[in-house]
């Protein structure tokens, strides 16, 4: 069994090309977004950021209210590690149980930020230009360029995340050119 890994800057094309390599394998495939918004209900995670930044971060209903938690973790770099301590490791533990005896490919933005761990085979790294990350990030998100920006300054540098990575591919080009880019990319894996 084999797990691929995808990660990469904002809006480089990460989730298009997790898609594309999982139809190609015909693998399952893992979101670590939303593997990350489960954890984010669990009443025990709750319960540790209630207590540390207090109850106005849940809603009526005792639901986090993601925006209150960007403001922690986007503005301070101390509460943005606090928040990667408690997440990361979950996050990790339940993707690693999701791909235990299967192939997949695993979508994991924050890789480099929570470690590469040993069951992860190889590990992709999306990249394009600053300016197509912003207009793709503008489009699907609604982010202005500060958003991005104001984000993307809380990952680890460039020369770090890539350091934990096998494989680059640019996604600038048209998604005929990222799928004739992933057919290649699976032939070297599986060589």
């Amino acid at each position: 069994m084999a797990v691929i890994a995808v990660t990469g800057e904002i809006g480089s094309g990460k989730s298009t090309l997790s898609r594309i390599l999982s139809r190609l394998k015909k693998c399952a495939l893992i979101d670590a977004d939303k593997t990350a918004a489960e954890v984010w209900t669990r009443p025990d995670v709750k319960r540790v950021f209630a207590q540390r930044w207090g109850n106005e971060i849940l809603d009526a209903e005792g639901n986090i209210i993601k925006a209150k938690i960007a403001d922690k973790i986007f503005t301070d770099d101390e509460e943005h590690k606090f928040c990667d301590s408690v997440i990361h490791p979950v996050v990790m533990d339940e993707i690693h149980a999701l791909t235990e005896n299967i192939d997949a490919v695993a979508e994991i933005p924050l890789l480099p930020e929570a470690g590469r761990p040993e069951w992860i085979d190889r590990v992709i790294y999306t990249e394009a230009d600053f300016s197509v990350r912003a207009e793709r990030c503008r489009n699907s998100r609604g982010w202005s360029y500060e958003e991005l920006m104001r984000r993307e300054k809380f990952l680890l540098p460039k020369s770090e995340r890539l350091a934990v990575c096998d494989y680059v591919i640019r996604t600038e080009g048209s998604l005929q050119d990222l799928k004739a880019q992933a057919v290649k990319l699976l032939q070297e894996i599986e060589t």
